[in-house]
């Protein structure tokens, strides 16, 4: 029985440990978060591009599998300006562009030519809202 319980004990403890490590991460992380864009603007960022998503017209198959492939670029974006990463706003630019170029080459295949289209010309006007409140020059090419 005190087996049993030393055990119960030692995983407890070092459950607690591993919690507070990853709790230490996730707040040095934020330490070094660095917004872009305030709540507001991030929300009417992302309520156009959930009606231009909605506007592509896609199944309900393909929706979630397209979101999942956002979503699984999008947290990247957002990091890519963070203290502790340095980049200077080239760098940041073509992390940006190889993300975008990444998120293109999952969705292609899941989309119809009209829809990447329009895939294509949603990520661009995002990216430009992004270059806008960076200061940094757009050119539309």
């Amino acid at each position: 029985m005190k087996t049993i319980q030393l055990l119960f004990v030692t995983l407890s403890m070092l459950t607690c440990m591993t919690l507070c490590g990853q709790s230490n991460k996730q707040l040095e992380r934020e330490k070094n978060k660095v917004e872009v864009f305030t709540v507001e603007e991030r929300a009417n960022l992302q309520l156009y591009f959930y009606e231009k998503t909605k506007a592509m017209n896609l199944s309900e198959e393909v929706e979630e599998e397209y979101y999942m492939y956002i979503l699984q670029y999008v947290y990247d974006m957002q990091r890519l300006n963070d203290k502790d990463k340095d980049y200077t706003d080239e760098e940041i630019k073509t992390e940006l562009t190889k993300l975008i170029s990444k998120i293109d080459a999952k969705v292609k295949p899941i989309l119809t030519d009209d829809q990447f289209k329009m895939h294509k010309a949603n990520w661009e006007a995002l990216l430009k809202s992004v270059y806008l409140k960076n200061g940094w020059e757009w050119s539309e090419e």
